[in-house]
């Protein structure tokens, strides 16, 4: 039992233990242990001459002076990574309560052992040697100093035996305190830059003799793993480590149990941004030394040995890219304003899709990039909007074989087991089908959600999971992943890594940054191995790549295009709802995903904690900035470089190049009670989709259609004061390929053309009502109603009227009726009724466009 970390005695007269007996078994082993311990640290004698020919006290004072050269994609030194950072202080600056803590936490007998302890070294050798020859722990302060300095980070007894001597051989020529003086600025006690000094600056930003006792006792648990207890990234462990250490000092008396009881129970009291400590780095290549840090790492390389092993690192590093994505992310024209004094982040990352290099990063803005602060390229978790429809729904779809780019899919009100997807935009949903091309390029979300349940949600997440994203099982139960809902989220790079196998015939290569490490004696020590991973079909990734080429030339991904070179993408945007709102009053997320022939890139944006004080307000402008910014990027950049081009052509299909569907004319037909509309027929089995926008709206081919037809005319019951343009796509009816585009064709309603007609012509809007609650009854009749408010009854007449309050009166018609209160599902034109996925898909999706 317990009581804050010191022992208590149990109550009563104390009970006689019972002697435990050792089996044979294990006096044989510790026996053994120790003989193999007192043979080894004999054949330490042989050692000794060789470690101690090489042993040199001033580099104890220095530390090793050999910088690491950092090499570009071209083989250019690009920049040097050295401990010019360190700065050093005296022993005598440094807090007895600081030296305290590392002694009683690192080595309790410092001040009485000569350099190594032979106590605990052999009560280590005899459950290490149990662990099949590693020797960890047992290590003195002067050990871990020799080790930091001479020896690699090896556990092997014959290193051990090694640190053991260069400790005995450091406290001959060294006194305590000047040891103690040369590991505190030696340590790494922030994972990166040596020194007590530094980590003070990094983590409290105050010198270290301004720290108090909590601050002092969270350093001096640092050094064994200064990542894993790092207080910025893992608060937690870092206060658990802290409160370790404190309690290590009520143990051996250099505190009170007052003062160790208030000490737990402080905060870590961390300074509010880490703070900069430069290790000889250019600013503009401080994200890509931070990730260049973390790949090493991986690979065993540590940062200390980084700064001051000498090794030459060869990189995919492109200056160019690199330099303008520095400059283009320190322009505040490409984000979101700040708000109640919280700066939008942002974080990008490029990479060639060829070999999986990582050209170019920027894990923040530049005027609040932090030294080992926050990544957002690389650490954060975000939901990605509608740029992940590429990855789950149109990607996944067109790698069945059954679908393609001119395929229709279904574009009417959808309600599937109650999940009811919305479109980010206001136009209503009046058409029931629309091409790939289109629900792509416009980034509707119906379309997708449909296309989606059509394939499965296993087939689409698990081509996003070839291509590198990751997904939690709840992802699996629900359709708004087709939007984004991901679980825990995704980062710009693992986005670039998955747009990457587009841009590359289907294939990913893994993320990297380093390609050859050479050591300081010449050898190379690593070598990175590109493994191409099949996400698709090439033919999967080619159609893909015209889909969103089409996006940027033709779609709401326009801003993203570079002048003079081929560029696909799709953007994304997630809408903030607030606890308690019935509406978004902006966006939480934004993105935008894409490539040129040469470099792919994902590029995010946001606040880092989205709330009421801090989120990106509608009328920013939306994922226009992140496609803006990528523009900008890719345009300085890629300056002078080739500009490659696409095998793929926009809008390429598997049909014919596209005939002139020519006739069409159209004019108000008061008879009729609408726009009369008529042109050439085609030959063969063919259906036609009428195309009309708003009074003033040219872009038709990108509207939702009004009408499918199989013979060549069309009535549009629309009583709209104003010109409306039109047009009318053809359409193979066996292959549901494109065939024929009509020229467009402008029709005007004057008020006195409505004269006689029993219409009165509705102030503004399309014709149609927008959707709303409550019970609708319709007749039969021409025309589209969609519901209003409240109970609707439907009189006689004709056409479609604009929302009024009340009781409405609609002309009578036939057609195409949505309910506001509506069925569990809905039956889709030529399809079954689609059954209703499990619970989950009844979340509301909070994407965008």
């Amino acid at each position: 039992m317990r009581s804050n970390g010191k022992p208590t005695k149990p109550a009563g007269p104390p009970v006689k233990k019972k002697k435990r007996r050792m089996s044979l078994r294990k006096k044989i082993l510790i026996s053994a242990s120790i003989a193999v311990g007192f043979t080894a640290l004999a054949t330490g004698g042989i050692i000794f001459v060789l470690t101690t020919a090489n042993f040199n006290p001033a580099k104890l004072d220095q530390g090793a002076t050999s910088p690491t050269i950092v090499y570009d994609r071209y083989g250019h030194v690009a920049f040097t990574i050295s401990p010019s950072g360190v700065r050093r202080v005296k022993l005598s600056q440094i807090p007895k309560m600081l030296q305290d803590a590392l002694i009683a936490t690192e080595d309790i007998r410092f001040y009485q052992n000569h350099g190594f302890d032979l106590r605990s070294t052999f009560r280590s050798l005899v459950q290490d040697i149990l662990h099949r020859g590693t020797l960890q722990g047992a290590s003195t302060i002067t050990e871990q100093l020799a080790k930091m300095v001479y020896l690699t980070d090896n556990q092997s007894i014959k290193y051990k035996i090694q640190e053991i001597i260069l400790g005995i051989e450091i406290s001959r020529y060294y006194t305590k305190n000047q040891i103690l003086d040369m590991y505190f600025n030696t340590a790494n006690f922030n994972g990166a830059t040596p020194g007590i000094e530094n980590a003070a600056q990094i983590y409290f930003q105050k010198n270290v003799w301004q720290l108090n006792l909590p601050q002092c006792a969270l350093l001096a648990g640092l050094p064994q793993a200064p990542t894993q207890y790092d207080p910025f990234l893992h608060p937690h462990a870092a206060m658990a480590r802290r409160n370790i250490v404190l309690g290590q000092l009520l143990k051996y008396h250099f505190i009170s149990h007052a003062t160790y009881t208030k000490a737990i129970h402080s905060p870590l009291d961390l300074a509010k941004n880490p703070g900069v400590v430069a290790d000889g780095v250019p600013p503009q290549y401080a994200s890509y030394r931070d990730y260049l840090y973390e790949e090493a790492n991986k690979i065993g390389i540590g940062a200390r040995a980084l700064q001051q092993g000498g090794y030459k690192i060869y990189t995919n590093l492109s200056p160019q890219l690199q330099m303008a994505a520095y400059q283009q992310f320190n322009n505040n024209a490409y984000f979101p304003p700040n708000m109640n004094g919280n700066v939008a982040q942002g974080g990008a990352a490029f990479l060639d899709p060829k070999t999986g290099g990582l050209l170019a990063i920027m894990g923040s803005r530049p005027s609040t990039y932090q030294y080992e602060g926050f990544d957002y390229a690389t650490q954060t978790q975000r939901s990605p909007g509608s740029s992940i429809k590429p990855l789950v729904v149109y990607g996944p779809a067109i790698d069945t074989g059954k679908y393609n780019a001119d395929s229709l899919l279904y574009d009417g009100p959808l309600n599937i087991g109650g999940y009811q997807p919305q479109d980010w935009e206001s136009h209503p949903t009046i058409n029931e089908h629309v091409t790939m091309r289109d629900a792509l390029a416009m980034s509707w979300n119906i379309p997708a959600v449909w296309l989606l349940q059509q394939i499965g949600i296993t087939t689409g997440l698990t081509f996003a999971e070839r291509a590198g994203l990751h997904f939690q099982p709840q992802d699996f139960m629900h359709l708004d992943v087709a939007l984004g809902d991901i679980h825990p989220g995704t980062n710009p790079l693992q986005m670039a890594e998955a747009y990457s196998a587009f841009d590359n015939n289907g294939q990913r290569i893994p993320a990297h940054a380093i390609e050859r490490i050479v050591n300081a004696q010449g050898l190379t020590v690593y070598q990175a191995q590109s493994v191409p991973i099949q996400v698709m079909k090439p033919s999967t990734a080619s159609q893909i790549v015209g889909l969103l080429q089409n996006n940027v030339v033709n779609g709401i991904a326009h801003l993203a295009g570079v002048a003079g070179r081929h560029v696909a993408g799709k953007t994304g945007s997630v809408a903030y709802l607030p606890p308690g709102y019935t509406y978004s009053p902006g966006d939480s997320d934004l993105w935008f995903c894409g490539f040129t022939p040469n470099v792919v890139g994902a590029i995010w944006e946001g606040f880092p904690n989205t709330s009421l004080q801090a989120y990106i307000p509608n009328w920013v402008g939306g994922s226009a900035l992140p496609a803006e910014l990528f523009s900008a990027i890719m345009t300085q950049g890629l300056a002078g470089t080739p500009a490659g081009s696409f095998t793929t052509p926009v809008n390429s299909s598997s049909t014919a190049p596209l005939m002139t569907l020519t006739g069409l004319t159209g004019s108000y037909s008061a008879s009729q009670q609408g726009v009369s509309l008529s042109w050439n027929p085609l030959n063969g089995p063919v259906y036609y989709l009428v195309f009309r926008g708003g009074p003033s709206d040219r872009n038709l081919y990108y509207n939702r259609s009004i009408g499918k037809v199989t013979s060549p005319s069309y009535v549009d019951p629309i009583h709209v004061i104003g010109g409306h343009t039109y047009q009318v796509v053809a359409f193979n009816a066996l292959t549901d390929h494109e065939i024929a585009v009509s020229p467009e064709i402008e029709v005007q309603i004057t008020s006195s053309s409505l004269v006689g007609t029993g219409n009165t012509p509705p102030s503004s809007g399309s014709g149609t009502t927008a959707p709303g609650s409550g019970t609708t009854t319709t007749p039969s009749g021409s025309g589209t109603t969609t519901p209003g408010s409240g109970t609707t009854t439907t009189p006689s007449g004709s056409g479609t009227t604009a929302p009024g309050s009340g009781t409405t009166t609609t002309p009578s018609g036939s057609g195409t009726t949505t309910s506001g209160t509506g069925p569990a599902s809905t039956v889709i034109p030529g399809t079954s009724t689609p059954a209703a996925p499990p619970a989950g898909a009844l979340k509301p999706p909070p994407q965008g466009e």
